[in-house]
């Protein structure tokens, strides 16, 4: 059994992938965030956005996503960014929580990689930071770091 902990807790470096879980990676305003693809539903390029009243600023509107409505988030306006035009990479990730369906509009999808349990550390608290408590931890990656969302507190946090 201590064997096989260590051995998890070795990280993730070529074939060694006994404890990563695939991970989504995106863009937004040149931070790199990262969801467990185990959330993502689908990625789809941005398309017309009918606006809805009474919603905060950061929920765009809706979209028909094959004859379902789903909200969409400007992630950009949900932790307080400047807003930007789209653009050409400019993506929504469809996301669900439980029985939710909802559009993340990212600035930049990257890639699906793997993450191994030993790469991810807490993130440290924050009472200040606009967002807070939207990243519940630290993907270390090899080119740098990657900010873990929690999609719960995306979608359901005001």
């Amino acid at each position: 059994m201590k064997k096989d902990k260590a051995n998890l807790q070795k990280g993730f470096s070529g074939s060694e992938t006994v404890a990563a879980e695939k991970y989504l990676t995106f863009l937004i305003d040149s931070q790199l965030y990262t969801i467990p693809t185990s959330r993502v539903v689908e990625i789809i390029r941005m398309q017309p956005i009918t606006f809805m009243p009474n919603l905060p600023a950061y929920v765009k509107g809706v979209i028909n996503l094959r004859g379902r409505v789903v909200p969409v988030i400007d992630m950009r306006l949900r932790f307080h960014k400047e807003e930007i035009a789209y653009g050409a990479r400019t993506s929504i990730v469809i996301v669900e929580h439980g029985e939710m369906t909802v559009g993340l509009i990212v600035d930049f999808v990257q890639d699906v990689r793997d993450i191994a349990q030993s790469q991810v550390n807490v993130a440290p608290k924050s009472k200040k930071a606009p967002g807070k408590g939207f990243v519940c931890a630290i993907a270390a990656l090899e080119s740098g770091s990657a900010m873990v969302l929690d999609v719960e507190k995306v979608l359901t946090h005001t």
